[in-house]
Formats: C-alpha cells, sequence, structure tokens
C-alpha cells in the first residue's frame, strides 16, 4: 500500500495537474467520481482543490502530518 501524502504534498500535486488543460480534465473527473461516491457537488464559490482535498482527508487518503 503507497504511503499516504501529506496535506501540503497533495496540495500542491493538484495545484500541478490544475495548470495544464489534461490535468484540469483529470482533477474534474476526479471530482465527477467523488460526487457520485457521495461527497455531494462543489459549492459554486468552493474550489475544485479544496473540495478535492476536503474529500480525500474525510477519507483517510491524506496524512496529518
Amino acid at each position: 500500500m503507497a504511503a499516504k501524502k501529506s496535506l501540503r504534498e497533495r496540495e500542491k500535486e493538484l495545484k500541478t495537474l490544475l495548470a495544464t488543460p489534461a490535468g484540469r480534465g483529470e482533477l474534474e473527473a476526479l471530482e465527477s467520481r467523488y460526487a457520485a461516491q457521495g461527497a455531494g457537488l462543489r459549492a459554486e464559490r468552493t474550489s475544485l482543490i479544496t473540495y478535492i482535498l476536503v474529500h480525500e482527508r474525510e477519507r483517510g487518503l491524506i496524512s496529518n502530518g
């Protein structure tokens, strides 16, 4: 099993993806998958990165360290 990433590591990774059209598409697909898993819809003023981080943190996918 892969080691959990820290919040800062994951945020940096997501910001890097957001910088390219292909990466943006990956993030939007991830958002759709998380919404389908029951995370709910992203609020209008919530960033895509924040939405993903909150979901992953709630699921224990991000370490607190």
